[in-house]
């Protein structure tokens, strides 16, 4: 009895640090998986939105189950990787309004070793919609959304 009893904490340090590691799960039907175009990008403080260019607005992203991106304007071919992620944080919506929930973020590492272009995109709050994404970032004072429709 007393050798099993020496075993519980080891087995107890097991369990937490297991339960500590946070993980990206990428399920095979995740709403992202596609190809998808830019199709609007708005920024505003808070005194309206205003349009602005991203520089990606040319080209398609491709995002397959694995969780790897690709992004091809015609001249330029980046990949890396996405990640869709269920967080509790605070956060804007598309529509300018706070919100402190679980929520799910979305994130676009992609890179070309040729022409040294990157593209590194981070999302605070996405939401899918049929045939669109519409994602929100909050930096520095300004709110941007960029809307992503299905190619």
């Amino acid at each position: 009895m007393k050798k099993v009893l020496r075993y519980i904490p080891l087995l107890l340090i097991v369990l937490f640090a297991q339960s500590c590691i946070k993980t990206t799960v990428v399920p095979n039907d995740a709403p992202v998986t596609g190809s998808w175009v830019l199709t609007e990008t708005k920024q505003t403080t808070g005194n309206g939105w205003y349009y602005f260019n991203s520089g990606l607005e040319a080209g398609v992203f491709d995002f397959y189950n694995d969780g790897a991106a690709q992004y091809d304007d015609g001249h330029t071919v980046m990949t890396g990787n996405w990640s869709l992620r269920t967080i509790s944080s605070g956060y804007y919506d598309e529509y300018g309004n706070y919100y402190s929930d679980l929520h799910d973020s979305f994130e676009i590492h992609i890179y070309d070793s040729y022409t040294h272009s990157s593209a590194d995109l981070y999302f605070d709050d996405v939401r899918f919609t049929g045939n669109k994404i519409i994602a929100t970032n909050y930096y520095g004072g300004v709110i941007s959304k960029y809307v992503f429709a299905r190619y």
